[in-house]
């Protein structure tokens, strides 16, 4: 599987019998078929059919939302499609995420339950310290984001992506963040899962990272000391570097990087026991301020839910 990994994020040559399971669990099926792995046919079908249907959502939702005044913008995978994925059907996901201007929120609220979704998840995720609100429709999921993480765990100025973003070219309504901007928030992402996604997100970072220039890297890194994420960015990018040269090993995080899963722990799809996922946690976050903003927005979310659940508010 490293040898296949190594591959897709290379371009070079395949090895010979690729491991399909793994290859599925990481949602590379349509990449490895676009590479030749004909088995993987029926993968590539199935995420072609899911790429039209979403594609179709989200101008639905971008209509709806942008009749009255609501903005959103591509965040994550479906800001991949058509864009470092030529082919929509190359980035399989079970989500469509996008972000909302958080006073805008409640309005986004409203008007995606009007196109017949259903809120999912726990009451706390209504908090304004959560980063997210899940919301399903039959199999299809969207997530409206305030943030791409807990509130205080960075210092991340998304008012600052709001103003750099741009009206989407490829006519979905939609506003499309600035490239340096997508890649931090992939990055962010990733470090929020404590490295442990499917593979299918390090190729989204191998390529939003060989997009940019050498001066797009700077201001990446500067934005990056400016949110105090700049831990979290330099993990990422090195567990990205590991699974391209197809060695087993660790990210670089000095003498933290123990505490980090190896790229056959990414590769094989293993989560972390609690303990030693708290301990990535608080090593990705970047210093006392931010650790401590972390545990009061975990806190304060929990108890934000438990007070909506026994006032009655679910929206």
């Amino acid at each position: 599987m490293r040898a296949f990994v190594r591959a897709v994020l290379t371009d070079g040559p395949l090895p010979d019998h690729p491991p399909l399971d793994l290859i599925r669990v990481n949602h590379l099926g349509p990449l490895a078929y676009r590479m030749g792995v004909a088995a993987l046919r029926g993968e590539y079908a199935a995420s072609a059919i899911m790429a039209e249907r979403r594609l179709n959502l989200l101008r639905q939702i971008a209509s709806t939302f942008g009749g009255h005044g609501v903005q959103i913008a591509l965040i994550k995978g479906i800001s991949q499609v058509g864009n470092i994925y030529p082919d929509p059907a190359e980035r399989p996901m079970h989500d469509i995420d996008v972000l909302v201007r958080a006073h805008q929120l409640p309005d986004a609220i409203r008007y995606i339950k009007e196109l017949g979704f259903t809120r999912v998840g726990f009451t706390r995720k209504l908090s304004d310290y959560y980063h997210a609100i899940v919301f399903l429709r039959g199999d299809l999921m969207v997530e409206l984001h305030r943030n791409i993480v807990q509130r205080y765990r960075t210092r991340i100025r998304i008012d600052d992506m709001w103003q750099r973003s741009v009206l989407d070219p490829q006519g979905s309504g939609a506003q499309r963040l600035d490239p340096v901007d997508e890649l931090l928030i992939c990055l962010v992402h990733i470090a929020r899962h404590e490295l442990a996604v499917p593979v299918v997100n390090y190729v989204d970072v191998s390529r939003l990272w060989k997009r940019l220039d050498q001066a797009q890297r700077a201001v990446l890194q500067r934005r990056a000391r400016d949110y105090r994420i700049e831990r979290a960015v330099h993990v990422v990018l090195s567990m990205t570097e590991n699974l391209a040269a197809g060695a087993s090993r660790v990210p670089d995080a000095g003498r933290a990087s123990p505490v980090f899963p190896t790229t056959d722990d990414v590769l094989r799809g293993i989560r972390p026991q609690r303990l030693r996922q708290i301990a990535q946690k608080l090593v990705l976050t970047e210093g006392t301020r931010e650790r401590l903003g972390l545990g009061f927005a975990y806190g304060a979310a929990i108890v934000d839910g438990w007070l909506r659940s026994k006032l009655g508010d679910q929206r």
